[in-house]
């Protein structure tokens, strides 16, 4: 259906779920198997895509200045958050996305909860990335948190709707209900924000909120600024369900040569790499650029000092 909807080019990461691996009841890799063959044949044809490691069991890819780690954790192999670590570690891009399929029973609103890795929330969240996850058949989403075991909320950034990524900090995302049943809301209790738990959840959308399928689709470089993004909810209804911007604080690096209209200010920038840019209108006051190679930059309108 993907294929014949959006081209057999279009660019489709991914993950495997539990299904892929006990379609008959019983543990058996056969099935998703085939799926990663057809996923990595269509990879494959799609110029600028470059992939490491098992493809969605301990993998990670670029594209078009986006990163991502696709892993298994809970479901396939071992070493998962040793793994992202490293993957996160000295790297530049400015999006980095974390995604596997199982939740923690304290990452989600239902009864799915069945997954008590905290080393892979932990550390992509010390570096700096979006966590996307699955299986508790429902849609959520967190506030800013500089801590996920313990729920805790950012408290230099806490709007629901206006979040952050930086080393540090974070936001979780459950994104479950893509034409499989629905399950409702039994966490965090009331259905109506302000949530309860610890007030960590800006939007829940389960069968207790009359819930229909949908996505959650996110624009990056918004405005020409590599280090915005702005994402949605949308329904099969066309109903758009929740929506945020996120302003990213880590890396450096996309796929364009020149940083424009861009907020660092306050950024550590130690030892990164601007060399031969152009930047332009860019804020960079307070910004920590010890050791920062600015060798043959151009700035043209950039604040460098507060």
């Amino acid at each position: 259906m993907i294929s014949n909807v959006l081209g057999d080019d279009f660019p489709y990461f991914a993950t495997p779920g539990g299904h892929e691996f006990r379609p008959f009841g019983v543990h058996d890799d056969t099935k998703w198997d085939q799926y990663q063959r057809t996923l990595q044949d269509r990879l494959n044809k799609i110029p600028g895509v470059k992939c490491i490691g098992d493809l969605g069991i301990k993998s990670s890819c670029t594209y078009k200045g986006l990163f991502f780690t696709l892993s298994s954790p809970g479901l396939k192999g071992s070493g998962h958050g040793a793994f992202i670590e490293n993957q996160l570690n000295n790297n530049d891009h400015i999006w980095r996305i974390c995604t596997w399929e199982r939740t923690a029973d304290l990452m989600q609103v239902g009864i799915k909860g069945d997954f008590d890795n905290w080393e892979v929330y932990e550390n992509c969240k010390d570096g700096g990335a979006i966590i996307a996850t699955g299986h508790a058949h429902s849609y959520s989403r967190t506030k800013t948190l500089t801590d996920i075991e313990n729920q805790i909320v950012d408290t230099e950034w806490s709007e629901p709707n206006n979040l952050r990524v930086k080393e540090g900090a974070t936001f979780v995302f459950v994104s479950a209900i893509g034409g499989e049943s629905i399950n409702s809301q039994t966490r965090c209790l009331p259905t109506t924000y302000p949530y309860g738990c610890n007030e960590e959840w800006a939007s829940i959308y389960t069968a207790s909120q009359d819930a229909t399928s949908g996505a959650l689709f996110c624009t990056f470089n918004v405005d020409g600024q590599p280090n915005k993004a702005y994402c949605y909810f949308k329904n099969i209804d066309g109903r758009i369900i929740d929506e945020f911007t996120v302003t990213s604080f880590v890396g450096t690096s996309s796929d364009n040569t020149s940083l424009a209209d861009v907020d660092m200010s306050g950024m550590d920038l130690t030892g990164k790499d601007f060399s031969n840019r152009l930047i332009t209108h860019t804020n960079l006051s307070n910004s920590i650029l010890i050791g920062a190679d600015l060798s043959n930059v151009v700035f043209v309108g950039t604040t460098l000092t507060g």
